[in-house]
């Protein structure tokens, strides 16, 4: 009966050992979700979909319109309005956790790591805020105080959180900055030779941060540790969307030159370029799965599917509005807002119509997939759950 006792222990002991040499099995990781799901801005989300649609789950109202993508982090909802304030949503009830007000409209997505949401307001401050009670943890000003000018990419940037430093975009001199996650110190700024604006979310894989402007139409990418530029490469116009790094390195980013383009992550040369919409915009950040690139054009109205490869077009998906949200993926199917004032799943393979789902106002808040959820904001003022 000893031996029995001492080899059932032993047999314990063994897998509590074994699970502490799998990495994260026996020790929590620091949790961060940010704009787009990762620091590489995909689009791509390791969850349970929506393949058939329920109906309205709940709808949660703030005093203004929500431009602002959500973000859900361990079973609340984080997202700003143009009503001035920051939110904490319960996910599977629609009830407020608590509100943060700031000084300006708050079109920024969050990040959030290690218990603090990171967010940009109009007020043209950075915010760090306690997760668990909205409580300020510290605040920078990152840039003038932005006009408010309705919903035409007035977008202050999301912050990408990594390895403990918040890299965030400015309208200002400084157009791209790092900084210290828990103090909120500046390690570094980026001023390029020419006055850029950045309020597009940078992406980050590796050791470089990527970035598009708003004034030159330039594509930046830096030393992700030092701000030193190691290539710029110049669209025909705006490219004010977040890129999209693919698994080989290729940095994938919309313009409003009316082209999606493919550039070699280490070189910034050119692979190919597609012109998706005729005269008007390819808008949004574009979604990285199936060897395709998924993303929206405004006046075009469509989603668009382009290989990755070659950069052609293998399908588009009429919306009946500006697509400036960016498509989320999961399973096989993408979801995707439009200014008709519907959300969309689309067969990610053949570009057809799953389901739709028509909110009270124009869709321009990316959609994000989280346990059978579909959230997103509305100009209408709500944030909306759908199942």
């Amino acid at each position: 009966m000893k031996h029995s006792k001492s080899w059932a222990l032993a047999i314990i002991l063994s897998l509590v050992l074994l699970a502490g040499c799998v990495p994260g099995a026996a020790r929590p990781s620091a949790e961060a979700v940010m704009y787009r799901h990762d620091a590489r801005r995909t689009g791509v989300y390791d969850t349970t979909g929506v393949p058939t649609l329920t109906g309205l789950k709940w709808k949660f109202q703030t005093g203004d319109a929500v431009y602002s993508s959500p973000v859900v982090v361990s079973g609340v909802i984080y997202v700003g309005s143009d009503d001035d304030f920051f939110y904490a949503v319960d996910a599977q009830s629609g009830e407020e956790q608590w509100r943060f007000a700031t000084e300006g409209d708050v079109r920024s997505s969050a990040a959030v790591a290690d218990g603090v949401v990171y967010f940009e307001g109009f007020d043209g401050y950075l915010y760090a805020v306690d997760a668990r009670t909205g409580q300020e943890v510290w605040k920078v000003q990152v840039m003038p105080p932005m006009e408010e000018r309705g919903p035409y990419d007035d977008y202050a940037s999301s912050p990408a959180v990594v390895d403990g430093v918040v890299y965030v975009g400015s309208l200002n001199r400084q157009c791209l900055r790092a900084l210290d996650a828990r103090t909120g110190q500046e390690k570094w700024a980026f001023a390029p030779e020419r006055v850029e604006f950045v309020n597009a979310p940078p992406a980050i894989s590796g050791n470089t941060i990527y970035f598009g402007g708003s004034l030159r139409g330039n594509v930046y990418a830096l030393d992700v540790r030092t701000g030193q530029q190691k290539w710029t490469f110049t669209t025909g116009a705006t490219a004010n969307y977040a890129p999209a790094i693919g698994d080989d390195g290729t940095v994938y980013v919309a313009s409003k030159d009316t082209y999606l383009y493919a550039l070699d992550g280490q070189t910034g040369q050119e692979k190919w370029r597609i012109n998706l919409a005729g005269a008007s915009w390819v808008t949004g950040g574009p979604a990285l799965a199936n060897g395709m690139v998924y993303v929206g054009t405004s006046d075009g109205h469509c989603l668009h599917a382009v290989d990755m490869d070659s950069g052609q077009e293998m399908w588009k998906f009429s919306t009946g509005g500006w697509v400036w949200s960016s498509p989320a993926y999961v399973d096989g199917i993408l979801y995707v807002g439009s200014g008709s004032r519907k959300v969309y799943a689309i067969d990610a393979r053949t570009g057809q119509e799953v389901w739709q789902f028509k909110a009270g106002g124009p869709v321009y808040s990316s959609p994000v997939v989280a346990d059978g959820v579909v959230y997103f904001g509305s100009a209408d003022g709500y944030l909306y759950a759908v199942n």
